[in-house]
């Protein structure tokens, strides 16, 4: 009785580290999880070091994402470049974790740098 009990313990924690390890690679810099995307707006360009800082809507912290010379920008559905973002913008980023850092790094940026305008029509006479 005592050896069933010992092995289902032992089954058990190996469960439970099975378990661990899975979550840690799903969540791993460079997981080949789907891609990962936030929306917000920018609050800082750091165009020398080629990162942003950029808040999401109702949130208290900002989240900062850096850029490669790989990474895809637009502004307004054109192609653009990491120097051309400015703060305010409104942006939906798509990202990864950098394999080395941990760190969040952008695969595309689409920005808007205008609001989308709502078109109103009046009757005319």
């Amino acid at each position: 009785m005592k050896n069933v009990a010992l092995m289902l313990a032992v089954v058990a924690a190996l469960g439970l580290v099975v378990g661990t390890i899975k979550a840690q690679q799903r969540n791993a810099p460079g997981s080949t999880d789907q891609p990962t995307t936030l929306e917000g707006k920018i609050t800082k360009v750091a165009n020398d070091r080629g990162v942003l800082q950029v808040t999401q809507k109702d949130a208290k912290e900002s989240r900062r994402i850096g850029t490669t010379d790989k990474t895809a920008v637009t502004i307004d559905g054109k192609e653009a470049k990491v120097a051309d973002l400015k703060e305010g913008m409104a942006v939906t980023v798509t990202y990864a974790f950098d394999g080395n850092s941990n760190h969040m790094v952008a695969t595309k940026i689409e920005a808007k740098k205008t609001e989308d305008k709502k078109i109103t029509e009046t009757p005319t006479k």
